[in-house]
């Protein structure tokens, strides 16, 4: 992901893009045997794997307060005024940036009946109408219900699939935009932190970047505005200190867009190199685009081994049988039989089918009863901690604290159900080696968990210690499941529907900080404390009532998803084995009754597949090893 000296637009992959080359190149040439050779099926499977290697969908948020210039990093990025900048349009819902040919805008919000469950509406609009949309002016408090809006843009710097999350100021990091970007970082690839070189950091936002170093593989931390502050080099030390007192120290680039935006308007490479930006993109192509990459050519090259597997063991059986004619009755025979087990395989009563359906019911049971459970101990701690509170500023952090709690407890469910996911599908590929049917190398080809989902349901965080450690254990599969992503075929469809764009513009979520943080007490009397306790209770209890409702129609869904996913993929897998054995019966049978001439030229025929399937696969082999040495 170079950086051109005069435009972005003609960035390219840089050192990312010359490690995947190979092996995007040998799995288009295998795709094209596959296709020759009557395999249109599988061809088709590994022109996917090619095109997730070519561009592994990695989501970068652009996180900070209010007017610190994220917006404004984003246009400088793209090289194009992507995001609305205007001093009066502050960013009130969260915009995806991504790659396409044609400009062009989509708008998702709620349905106007306010019912779960009803789909969202969705609007194609204009890109220069975007701030109509996503700011505070055009539509103030979310009148207008936006979750979020998607913009298409073709820029290379998004090409290779990167995706840029612009999210709204987070307003002194205790609302609830804060707590839903924590939450989303699991799932995410990276994070960019802006903060404008007029100040230095506070302590919130040094604990924010602290918390979120812990749960997203890179954090990097961009100074914005330097060419409105001389002592930007002093504010930056001051940060840097911060950073080292706090026990992390993220990646540091200071940055101007304005020096940026110029530079590309008189296509000054000298002033390029100032605005600092170039750098930045640096970070981005080491540092995050690069790993997913890696993890997505390592998916890829496993699925097509698995394929090229699968195909030479189908072809090496014809040529065996063509070597001695006289063992064809025999062999069909045999092949017939597999192909019956694997037609029962197929079918609803097949043994892995029926685990698929168990092992999916006690993951949505367990994941309920531990949500449900979570959060009735949540409603005691707020009803103790609401009794010890007498001072204003007192009820301002509870609020706080109540959606950094439930964030903790709403983020694990996801990663619960995820990491089920997971377990599920190993227990199945180990039931079918049973039919001595080994899938273990290939890479899941449902859309697995949905990042861009924590965007659509109740997502918030914890403090410090207990929470991250649960996710650790998880979470390293979790985003390798993105690899190719997945993270959600989000090749195409980027961002179904599902969990976390509530916290970050649900009125509920919001709303509970408007409740505790007008409470400031104008006087000690008992009686005024005894009314404002009571209606924190009521509103605790109001809000996990509805995170509760919310969470379990996600739930019920994502679990829905998880087991039409898995039966998807399992009846898929089969269904390319039995056509690999039928096509291997019907072929040996055709060859016994061939002349001699005729099964010496498929006998050719088959030597020149399966050496060209066999040096392809070493080949394979040879780049995964190198990519896993690297």
């Amino acid at each position: 992901m170079t950086d051109a000296s005069a435009s972005p637009n003609t960035a390219t992959t840089g050192a990312t893009t010359g490690a995947t080359t190979g092996a995007d190149a040998l799995i288009i040439e295998v795709a094209k045997l596959l296709q020759r050779i009557g395999r249109s099926d599988l061809a088709e499977r590994a022109s996917i794997a090619a095109a997730r290697l070519r561009r592994p969908s990695t989501v970068v948020c652009v996180v900070g307060e209010f007017k610190q210039g994220k917006s404004s990093l984003i246009n400088a990025l793209l090289g194009q005024p992507v995001c609305p900048v205007d001093d009066d349009l502050a960013t009130s819902a969260i915009t995806l940036v991504r790659w396409g040919e044609q400009p062009t805008a989509i708008v998702r919000r709620r349905a106007e009946s306010g019912v779960a469950g009803d789909p969202p509406v969705i609007e194609t609009i204009q890109v220069g109408d975007i701030h109509d949309w996503v700011s505070e002016v055009g539509n103030p408090g979310n009148a207008k219900r936006v979750d979020r809006v998607e913009i298409v843009v073709p820029s290379p710097l998004l090409k290779q699939g990167l995706v840029i999350v612009d999210t709204p100021g987070m307003g002194g990091l205790g609302a609830g935009h804060a707590a839903a970007t924590l939450s989303f970082l699991p799932f995410a690839d990276g994070l960019i932190f802006t903060s404008d070189a007029s100040a230095e950091l506070s302590a919130p936002e040094v604990e924010f970047l602290r918390r979120a170093s812990e749960l997203c593989p890179t954090v990097l931390f961009a100074q914005t505005k330097i060419d409105l502050y001389p002592n930007w080099q002093r504010i930056m030390d001051l940060n840097r200190g911060h950073f080292e007192r706090a026990g992390f120290s993220p990646p540091m680039v200071a940055v101007s867009s304005a020096l940026r935006t110029e530079a590309l308007r008189r296509k000054d490479k000298t002033l390029n190199e100032l605005s600092r930006i170039p750098e930045l993109v640096k970070h981005l192509s080491d540092d995050v685009v690069g790993p997913a990459k890696a993890s997505a050519t390592s998916r890829s090259i496993a699925d097509v081994l698995a394929i090229v597997g699968q195909v030479l063991a189908g072809l090496g059986a014809e040529r065996g049988i063509l070597t001695d004619p006289a063992t064809a009755a025999e062999a069909v025979k045999a092949l017939e039989s597999a192909k019956g087990r694997l037609e029962f395989l197929r079918g609803p009563g097949a043994k892995w089918n029926l685990l698929v359906g168990d092992r999916v019911s006690d993951l949505s049971n367990n994941v309920n009863y531990r949500f449900r459970g979570a959060t009735r101990n949540i409603s005691r701690m707020m009803d103790e901690r609401i009794e010890q509170l007498t001072k204003g500023d007192e009820w301002d952090e509870l609020a706080r604290y109540i959606q950094t709690v439930v964030a903790d407890e709403v983020t694990q469910v996801f990663v619960d159900l995820e990491q089920g996911r997971h377990d599920i599908r190993a227990e199945v590929v180990d039931l079918l080696r049973e039919e001595h049917l080994d899938l273990a190398e290939l890479s899941p080809i449902g859309t697995g968990f949905d990042v861009t989902e924590m965007w659509q349901g109740k997502a918030l965080e914890q403090d410090a210690s207990g929470g991250k450690k649960a996710f650790t254990t998880t979470i390293t599969s979790i985003r390798g499941a993105q690899g190719g992503i997945i993270m959600f075929g989000m090749l195409g469809t980027f961002l179904p529907t599902a969990a976390g764009v509530l916290i970050a513009s649900n009125p509920v979520l919001l709303g509970i900080g408007a409740v505790f943080g007008g409470m400031g007490l104008a006087d000690d009397r008992k009686r005024k404390i005894a009314a404002r306790r009571q209606a924190a209770r009521s509103q605790v209890r109001q809000f996990l009532d509805d995170v509760q409702f919310e969470m379990g129609n996600q739930i019920g869904n994502l679990i829905r998803e998880i087991q039409r996913d898995l039966r998807d993929e399992f009846t898929e897998r089969i269904t390319e084995l039995v056509r690999t054995y039928a096509d291997t019966a019907t072929r040996a049978q055709a060859d016994a009754q061939a002349s001699t001439v005729d099964r010496q030229k498929r006998g050719v025929e088959l030597d020149a597949s399966i050496s060209a399937l066999s040096t392809f696969e070493a080949a394979l082999r040879s780049s995964a090893s190198s990519k896993g040495a690297s």
